[in-house]
């Protein structure tokens, strides 16, 4: 049996490919194990009940420069260790310095490393270990790439299932929508995001006298759930709030436009789903690459106009939403024709799915 040790912890476009690639590796009879820091606060990967452990690590921080080292050093010596004793054939990072001990101790075992990066461009882990890794995994093609990157199927990495013809209806009646009225579906990403629900409810009035529109917000965790669906309610605006969704795949569906983040979860549920969006870039993000996630749905895909958090005002968002609506919808036709166009290019391209190059060299070792 090959044995797998996978790292990857963080936000949504780390954890959630990393989980996706552990069940196709598991379904094709590999033994899995993740280690990585933080992984016992992440609730959607406590649910999955792999085996794991949760490993020192952190940041760099120039104020604490004392501190952040000795976690380093703790985490790669529970990861020298773990590794001798689980003795996997290959380990899979996912880049974030939650990784960093893990697939710096692997480098040391000299084991067999595989990289993915779901973001457009490297993050600083998986440019450390780019040139020791056997295969550096990209989604998004990008200039100059080493002779071990790769081009690898995007995410997300589910089958779909399209038996039901009646799935977009059913579930509109499911959360108590409407089919034919413009659907918005708002999120912050796997964290929420105060600044962009704050702004959007103080936008919404001044739309919904304008347009009829209904909404999907998902809030993120630690708001009131009531105060956010009264605010709609009083609106005379039809609605379905919640602070977390599992799984976003019915609710992109049933969605005309998307106003998100512009992390890598989002970017490529985007393409697969064809969905014009509003992209608000995090502005604190790791290499700022929320920002350049986006330039490339702007300039690449062309199906996304991007606010940054400084621009973020009333009138910008309303503008915005606003542009997708006149005309006949001229500019959500456009944006949807751009992605089509996109991937139809797109696939063209000799993609390989990541679960069977990690077998590949797993069972080389």
């Amino acid at each position: 049996m090959i044995k797998v040790l996978i790292s990857a912890s963080g936000t949504g476009g780390h954890i959630i490919p990393a989980i996706q690639l552990a069940r196709k590796l598991k379904n094709k009879g590999c033994d899995i194990f993740f280690a990585a820091n933080g992984l016992k606060s992440r609730k959607i990967f406590r649910e999955e009940n792999f085996s794991y452990l949760d490993i020192s690590a952190s940041q760099i921080n120039k104020k604490k420069l004392f501190f952040a080292f000795f976690k380093i050093l703790k985490g790669l010596f529970q990861s020298l260790k773990l590794i001798l004793k689980y003795k996997p054939n290959v380990i899979v990072g996912f880049g974030s310095y939650h990784t960093f001990p893990v697939v710096l101790a692997a480098y040391v075992l000299r084991k067999k490393i595989v990289l993915f990066d779901s973001n457009t461009t490297l993050g600083q882990v998986n440019k450390i270990f780019s040139k020791k890794a056997k295969i550096v995994a990209l989604q998004f093609e990008k200039e100059n790439q080493l002779n071990n990157e790769m081009l690898v199927k995007r995410f997300p990495w589910f089958c779909e299932d399209n038996k039901n013809k009646n799935l977009r209806c059913d579930f509109l009646k499911k959360i108590k929508l409407e089919k034919n009225i413009f659907t918005i579906l708002i999120f912050g990403g796997s964290q929420g995001s105060k600044i962009i629900n704050d702004n959007f409810l103080n936008n919404i009035k001044d739309l919904s006298e304008k347009q009829k529109v209904q909404v999907i917000h998902i809030v993120g965790e630690g708001i009131v759930l009531s105060k956010i669906k009264k605010i709609y309610d009083d609106l005379n605006i039809k609605s379905y709030v919640s602070l977390f969704e599992k799984d976003l795949k019915p609710f992109y569906k049933i969605s005309d436009l998307v106003i998100s983040r512009a992390g890598a979860c989002s970017i490529s549920e985007l393409i697969y789903f064809e969905k014009p969006s509003i992209l608000i870039p995090y502005k604190k993000a790791k290499d700022n690459h929320q920002l350049k996630n986006a330039l490339f749905m702007q300039n690449k895909v062309k199906s996304s106009t991007i606010i940054t958090e400084d621009d973020l005002s009333k009138n910008s968002l309303l503008k915005e939403i606003s542009y997708f609506l006149e005309n006949g919808q001229k500019k959500l036709c456009l944006f949807k024709e751009n992605i089509q166009k996109f991937k139809s290019i797109d696939e063209k391209k000799n993609k390989k799915d990541l679960s069977d190059l990690v077998l590949k060299i797993g069972k080389k070792s």
